[in-house]
């Protein structure tokens, strides 16, 4: 998110500098690893007038893993602005996901940290134990 749109971008080469500089790899060898690049316009985006967020697919996870970890620590900027790089979870687990809400507000609202769990549930630790809820 929050990648500048420019008239007649390059959008595989420009997103291609970026990564191949996070991950200190030739731009040349990112490029390969990249299977599609493009721009998708979000309801988010639009609410908040940003610019339409690009997309990605890689040839191996291995990359993808790769780059949610190392952006979790250092930031992308791309023109003086930091963009934001998220996963993208499928439409199915959103869903499943949406009937444990009321849970999870109120966990933020007490300051506890939570994780999902895949396909389905929550674990977080509370009064120093562990706890999995999977069934609503």
């Amino acid at each position: 998110q929050n990648v500048e749109e420019e008239k007649g971008e390059d959008l595989v080469e420009m997103m291609a500098n970026i990564l191949a500089e996070t991950l200190e790899i030739i731009i040349e060898k990112m490029k390969d690893m990249m299977d599609e690049t493009f721009r998708v316009y979000t309801r988010y985006a639009m609410r908040n007038k940003l610019p339409r967020e690009v997309h990605i697919r890689f040839m191996k996870k291995i990359i993808k893993t790769q780059i949610l970890q190392v952006t979790r620590d250092k930031t992308l900027k791309y023109k003086e602005k930091e963009i934001t790089v998220l996963k993208q979870v499928p439409r199915r687990i959103r869903d499943i996901r949406r009937e444990y809400s009321f849970i999870t507000k109120e966990l933020i609202k007490r300051g506890i940290n939570y994780r999902w769990l895949v396909p389905e549930g929550l674990l977080f630790t509370w009064q120093e134990q562990r706890h999995r809820i999977d069934s609503i």
